[in-house]
């Protein structure tokens, strides 16, 4: 069963056009604020800031102000299958992700290694991801079976 189910009220006209204006005040000011950070080349740091970030400031302005008049919440929705299954795929990450860190931060402190932590962080961001993705089909591969 689904979290959220469509009806048929209809949404004031206005409430787009608040939706379209707070996504392009979000998209905007992430825009500035990327192009801000790179002033040496403000403009392609700006016009790729606002790339990215326009695409979810727009949902969540739909979300704010047109959802609530068109979607209405599941009662049951918490007690879903597939949300089960991420939270348990989720609970097993992190307990992953938090050994994976130990062991690492013990490996660095012990053996004096000097590394950047940005590539490092970057690692763990992606095995938390493909961890979570992996227990989840696992998870999801034994309860279809």
């Amino acid at each position: 069963m689904s979290k959220a189910s469509f009806t048929s009220r209809r949404v004031p006209a206005q409430h787009y056009v608040l939706a379209v204006i707070l996504g392009a005040i979000l998209t905007i000011t992430v825009a500035v604020v990327v192009g801000a950070t790179n002033p040496d080349d403000f403009w392609p740091a700006a016009g790729i800031g606002a790339l990215c970030s326009g695409y979810p400031a727009m949902s969540l302005g739909v979300r704010v102000f047109v959802s609530n008049n068109t979607v209405t919440r599941d009662p049951n929705g918490e007690q879903s299958v597939e949300l089960q299954w991420m939270r348990q795929a989720g609970a097993g990450a992190f307990i992953d992700v938090l050994v994976a860190t130990i062991v690492a931060s013990l490996v660095l402190a012990f053996g004096r290694f000097q590394v950047d932590a940005l590539p490092l962080l970057l690692g763990l961001v992606g095995l938390s991801t493909l961890d979570a993705g992996l227990r989840y089909v696992a998870i999801r591969h034994r309860a279809l079976k």
